[in-house]
């Protein structure tokens, strides 16, 4: 080892002032770690760096159209979304900065060890988390750039360049290639010699093998992030028709849009109905926005939701794969959308499917009742108790739930008319808890004498 490693440090490196100098004197920087590890100062650095530039994109508006896009994609209103991703960047900054400074440090560690260098890992994470600094200056920059942008897509790395219609893993390399990484890189070739204890020569080929190492495992890794602030609705195309404003893929064919605008008017006439806008007074007719996917596995990709189709109440909208049931699926959410908009949000599970599963009028391909009578014989009908209290409405399987809520609401229709429906519903807006004491008061009748008629009514109108 030469002389100038084994140069003793006057005095113990201050940490927070190493913050400016490791981007001033970074050999000297390094060299005094080494003899004092320090890391917590730059890893709680990056952390405010991180959340302050995610916070700020949010409240600086730059994020709403892809907040707006996750809302209506998602099924949650805006504010919702806005309040998960200041939550989700707050997590990332407290555990991901600490986490990705650990991989670095382990591969730092990895790249010395291949060269022939040796040391500490405490002194190898130290190093790692006074390089990073760069990282949360880049952070504070992008920040700012959004400011000229108006983007938080557009930043300082390669990607910029090339879009996302390349190939998504040379998206993904192009986007670790920016001059903050490129100087992280450069203070690690720096550092590699009083680390490891490495001439020049070494330190600066274990500065280049960790940044290989580096920008590949970051490149796979950040494959699925290819695209993610993009609008995926860019090109598609609008379709108007007398009940519904289609938005689907260029390549949706003519066919499918005629069955599926008669399947919008079929939803719409019977959420019109069942809501009861086409009486005497009520001079309402409904209209709703339609996203048509030409498949399920298409819908998924840019929605997250594996159903036929989910509603968005506050857009008045709903997402739909043209697949088999989607007919039924668009009449149910279409009533729940619907309801939503001209009574207001229920928080019930029971009174919000159980309207829409009865707007459908079937479940499994067969009739409410006939369903929910297969329950009762098997003994797995639920009960109005577990189907009022929405913990325990959660607890069940679909299969049982909603066969059970829709041929609640059919009883209640059929023998006390249909009007009973959007009564219960307008009854539960915004009724926080459980809602037997609102049915029963309701209807003037207590549940366990509800749940005695509607089994009565099952048996007879089942085997119909």
């Amino acid at each position: 080892m030469s002389e100038e490693h084994q140069t003793p440090v006057s005095r113990p490196i201050n940490p927070i002032a190493a913050l400016t100098l490791v981007l001033v004197f970074p050999r000297r920087t390094f060299e005094r770690l080494r003899e004092r590890p320090r890391w917590v100062v730059p890893v709680i650095f990056g952390i405010v760096c991180a959340l302050v530039s995610a916070v700020y994109a949010v409240r600086g508006g730059f994020m709403d159209s892809f907040i707006h896009s996750m809302a209506l994609r998602s099924g949650h209103d805006p504010a919702t979304v806005r309040s998960g991703f200041i939550g989700g960047s707050v997590l990332m900054a407290a555990v991901g900065v600490p986490l990705i400074t650990l991989l670095e440090a382990l591969f730092f560690g990895l790249a010395g060890r291949l060269i022939g260098g040796k040391a500490r890992f405490s002194i190898v994470f130290s190093a790692v988390a006074y390089a990073s600094v760069v990282s949360g200056v880049g952070a504070l920059a992008t920040a700012g750039l959004m400011r000229i942008t108006h983007s938080p897509t557009v930043g300082a790395n390669l990607a910029v360049l090339l879009g996302t219609g390349v190939n998504p893993l040379l998206w993904s390399l192009a986007r670790q290639l920016d001059i903050f990484s490129l100087w992280f890189f450069i203070l690690l070739g720096i550092a590699a010699g009083p680390v490891f204890g490495l001439d020049k020569r070494r330190a600066r080929r274990t500065g280049i093998l960790f940044a290989i190492i580096y920008i590949l495992v970051m490149s796979i890794g950040g494959i699925g992030s290819a695209g993610g602030l993009d609008d995926p609705y860019e090109d598609w195309v609008e379709t108007v028709t007398p009940a519904a404003v289609f938005r689907h893929e260029p390549h949706v064919g003519a066919d499918v849009l005629i069955r599926a605008g008669e399947a919008a008017s079929t939803a719409v006439a019977r959420a019109d109905e069942i809501l009861g806008l086409n009486e005497e007074g009520v001079p309402v007719s409904l209209r709703i926005d339609i996203y048509l996917y030409a498949s399920l596995d298409s819908k998924e990709r840019a929605t997250d939701n594996g159903e036929v189709a989910h509603g968005v109440d506050w857009a008045n909208t709903v997402h739909l794969a043209w697949t088999d049931g989607s007919e039924l699926a668009l009449t149910r959410e279409t009533a729940k959308v619907a309801a939503a908009g001209v009574l207001g949000k229920v928080y019930s599970p029971l009174v919000r499917n159980g309207f829409a599963y009865y707007a459908g009028g079937e479940w499994g391909g067969t009739t409410l009742a006939k369903a929910a009578l297969s329950l009762l014989e098997s003994g797995d009908l639920p009960s109005l108790a577990e189907l009022t209290d929405s913990a325990s409405y959660h607890r069940l399987s679909r299969q049982r739930s909603e066969p059970a809520s829709g041929s609640f609401f059919d009883f209640l229709a059929e023998t006390r008319g249909e009007g009973i429906a959007r009564d219960l519903y307008a009854g539960a807006v915004d009724l926080a808890g459980p809602v037997d004491a609102m049915i029963e008061l309701e209807l003037g009748e207590s549940l366990s004498s509800l749940e005695g008629k509607w089994m009565d009514y099952l048996r007879t109108s089942g085997t119909e």
